[in-house]
């Protein structure tokens, strides 16, 4: 477990420091890092979307691995957004993000990067699988929040708009590639490289830099909601499923127990303020869940 906390995690802990102390030492500000976010958003993890999407191999995709932490993950959605909206009177575009950042791991710019440094591709490859599954939940989430943001627009354009998303579109692009075998062009395939490899940096700095600032003493039960589904109750439900309902060895499924352990994803904290929902406890819940997934990663990543 120590050899990995200083191996996987350290690294990526010390990033997100670096952005902390250079916001407290205002080398960057809060307006900075959004732009920092932007460009992940938009260019890299499209790019790093891409590139993996192409590395799948489906061949080998333990489907029942995948299927388990998948029920897990609705599971914990479904009941953290219904008690957001029936216990604490919250509205149902609140409930629906509060559910996104209760469920949804950061695995593409947390886990996916230290796992890189551990394991083999065959780990390596459940991360993958799941992080397609979640670009594909993302969009029906913003399906029903622009459903309720824009209640007069049809179905229709709402289906529509949603391929304006670009890391979905990138997905979409590299099923396509893997469907009629096309070979990239080594130019395009060194570029994905190369942009990929940009958008763990910079998410990890940008989110240090989020850290840095002063929350609002509001919605403190809502954020500690937030962190006991996200790194307990996830974690402890998927070990239920996979391990003990499916019996699926340790061996196969380390690396997905981790992911129902890393901390509250960003895409939560992005589209709280594109739906005019309050980000603070999910900032907070970010803050939290980082640090103590200091314990949890390494945990689940050495459990037996």
């Amino acid at each position: 477990m120590i050899d990995f906390f200083v191996n996987s995690f350290l690294p990526v802990a010390i990033l997100i420091f670096l952005g902390f102390i250079a916001a407290k030492k205002s080398f960057f500000n809060y307006s900075e890092s959004l732009a920092i976010i932007k460009y992940v958003g938009l260019i890299a993890v499209p790019a790093i979307t891409l590139k993996m999407t192409l590395s799948i191999n489906f061949s080998i995709i333990n489907w029942l691995l995948i299927s388990n932490y998948v029920i897990s993950e609705i599971i914990i959605y479904l009941i953290a957004m219904l008690l957001c909206r029936y216990l604490f009177k919250l509205n149902w575009s609140e409930s629906v993000i509060i559910g996104m950042a209760s469920s949804f791991a950061n695995h593409l710019l947390f886990v996916y990067p230290m796992a890189l440094n551990e394991y083999e591709a065959n780990l390596i490859n459940p991360i993958i699988a799941i992080i397609g599954f979640d670009v594909i939940f993302l969009v029906i989430n913003l399906i029903i929040l622009d459903c309720l943001k824009f209640q007069k627009l049809s179905l229709k354009i709402i289906f529509l708009k949603q391929f304006s998303n670009i890391p979905l579109l990138a997905f979409i692009i590299g099923l396509l590639i893997i469907f009629f075998e096309i070979k990239l062009p080594i130019t395009i395939s060194r570029s994905l490289e190369f942009i990929s490899e940009s958008a763990a940096p910079c998410a990890l700095f940008a989110a240090g830099i989020i850290l840095s600032q002063r929350l609002e003493r509001t919605q403190i039960k809502i954020s500690y909601l937030i962190v006991i589904f996200k790194v307990i109750l996830h974690p402890i439900l998927a070990i239920i499923l996979i391990w003990n309902l499916n019996k699926i060895d340790f061996s196969v499924s380390e690396t997905t127990i981790m992911v129902a352990s890393a901390p509250v994803g960003l895409m939560a904290l992005i589209f709280s303020t594109q739906y005019g929902v309050n980000p603070n406890p999910i900032t907070r819940a970010l803050l939290i869940t980082t640090i103590l997934s200091i314990v949890t990663i390494p945990l689940a990543g050495t459990l037996s």
